[in-house]
């Protein structure tokens, strides 16, 4: 069965003010439904901007991308945020969470924004932070996690309503290599679980070979390694 097309960036380019070169140039990517690609490229490569391109969090500079066959230029901020909300995960580095919520309050989140019930919400969390090994760190805050809980708790909170597509910034980079891997590998099964589609950036070459496609960002251009 031929796999939908879920992101397609054309003729990509962005420029920064004060910058000589396109950190993007032309780039062309298309990622299906449950594609798993890894990015790869040194620090200032552009890897976090061409993410964030395609989310619609920064705009092009000048080409396109179409989400799901929607060229999101077109797209008011709200719309974006439905976008979003409706069809994409997220993972960074730095884990994000509220810091004056507790675990499962962190990961009902997105689901008490799509206004679904406390009691629902809550307890598709509370499923969730069981399944990746936090029953009993439910109530804790982030301050009280270490930093391999907290980047599970993050993982939890993109994975909960569902998407489409997990965009996942450097998810580990911030995490000592034995814990790195092992939320990695986390993210890639619960990933694999719901069919999600998966696409990560990173400097991690061992952690790129675990995806299916792979790619190296250089000098603006991709290229399939």
């Amino acid at each position: 069965m031929t796999k939908k097309l879920l992101i397609a960036c054309k003729d990509l380019s962005k420029t920064f003010p004060g910058l000589d070169e396109e950190i993007i140039k032309k780039l062309n990517l298309n990622i299906k439904e449950g594609d798993h690609t890894a990015i790869v490229g040194v620090s200032g490569s552009g890897k976090s901007t061409l993410l964030h391109l395609m989310a619609g969090l920064e705009k092009a500079s000048s080409g396109q991308i179409e989400i799901l066959d929607q060229d999101i230029s077109f797209l008011n901020q709200d719309e974006l945020g439905v976008l979003r909300n409706t069809h994409l995960g997220f993972v960074y580095q730095f884990h994000h969470l509220l810091s004056d919520f507790n675990a499962i309050e962190n990961v009902a989140m997105p689901l008490l924004i799509r206004r679904y019930g406390y009691k629902q919400a809550f307890k598709e969390a509370e499923v969730l932070l069981k399944k990746i090994g936090l029953s009993k760190r439910l109530t804790h805050k982030p301050s009280e996690l270490s930093g391999g809980e907290r980047q599970r708790v993050a993982i939890a909170r993109s994975l909960i309503t569902k998407p489409k597509c997990i965009l996942a910034d450097e998810p580990t980079g911030n995490l000592d290599g034995k814990t790195a891997h092992f939320v990695f590998d986390l993210l890639l099964d619960l990933a694999k679980e719901d069919r999600s589609t998966l696409v990560l950036v990173t400097h991690d070459i061992q952690l790129a070979s675990k995806l299916k496609f792979q790619y190296k960002l250089n000098q603006g251009k991709l290229k399939k390694t």
